[in-house]
């Protein structure tokens, strides 16, 4: 093959490949920018899930609201973490299927779509259990998580709490809720 025919070759290569992957980049954002603050105010509704698409950047459902503080009729988009951060806090695909009922604490889009990320996701008549630990973390140092009958994920317990910021890990380390590397201990011992 001559230098000229390699060269081409493999800048369309190298052109292909960016391509492919430049859709999924500019896809993912932040949900912090979309929806607000780890510990900003959350609303609390129902629904019936109508749709559900388990897959990445992120797990997506469409629900028709029953109730709760946005009006009963309209359709939200539940948009939340990729399949395997999603898994990582206990939720299974076979968790969720259309026609079931949902009850969401989360927080509204900032750019006035009917879009919601959920703090914490009960399904028919199971618990109600956490979608963020960060929220977790931040409600822990405020004294507040417990009276909220939230189920934490798995993954809480060890995690490091920076993402919750400095003011909250102080708070959690006067508790005594971190062990000796600096990671949260949840439930406390």
């Amino acid at each position: 093959m001559n230098r000229s025919l390699l060269l081409k070759t493999i800048c369309s290569t190298f052109i292909a490949v960016a391509l492919l992957f430049a859709g999924s980049l500019f896809a993912h954002h932040s949900s912090q920018a979309q929806f607000g603050e780890f510990g900003s105010n959350t609303k609390n509704f129902e629904g019936r899930i109508a749709k559900i698409s388990w897959g990445n950047p992120h797990i997506t459902m469409d629900i028709e609201i029953t109730g709760g503080d946005i009006p009963a009729g309209e359709k939200w988009r539940l948009l939340s973490h990729p399949t395997g951060v999603q898994e990582a806090y206990g939720f299974a695909k076979s968790d969720f299927a259309v026609g079931d009922t949902i009850s969401i604490i989360g927080w509204l889009g900032l750019r006035d779509q009917p879009v919601f990320w959920p703090r914490a996701i009960k399904v028919n008549d199971g618990p109600m259990r956490s979608n963020l630990r960060f929220t977790d973390m931040i409600d822990i140092a405020n004294g507040t998580f417990e009276a909220m009958n939230i189920q934490p994920p798995a993954n809480l317990n060890g995690s490091p709490p920076a993402r919750a910021g400095e003011e909250v890990t102080a708070k959690l380390a006067e508790m005594g809720l971190l062990d000796e590397n600096g990671n949260v201990i949840w439930p406390p011992r």
